[in-house]
């Protein structure tokens, strides 16, 4: 799990990165990207992706403090799954099965 962990905070840190140098360089709002064919298929294949990890918080959490969770994730994005993905690994205890299923075990 270690290893999952550097990778989570690596991945933070750079989507941290990458959503302020973004938003510096033109608005959320004024992008072209879904006027591109390959731009939508990746805000399908991105929001596909959303709603499997919303399905495992809600598993995982209960649908309250799974909302919250999802609302960040939805604005968000994948910056929200790393830092999910860290606080279950510090909650978990080095247990596979409490990562995945939190207290559903």
């Amino acid at each position: 799990m270690t290893v999952t962990k550097v990778i989570s905070y690596f991945i933070s840190l750079a989507m941290i990165i990458v959503i302020l140098w973004a938003q510096n360089e033109t608005s959320l709002f004024d992008s072209v990207v879904p006027t591109l064919p390959w731009g939508v298929v990746s805000l399908v294949d991105l929001y596909s992706g959303f709603i499997l990890i919303a399905i495992w918080m809600i598993y995982r959490q209960g649908n309250y403090s799974a909302a919250i969770w999802i609302f960040f994730l939805m604005i968000l994005g994948n910056l929200t799954t790393a830092i999910y993905v860290i606080y279950c690994i510090n909650t978990s205890n080095k247990d596979i099965k409490k990562f995945f299923l939190g207290d559903n075990i």
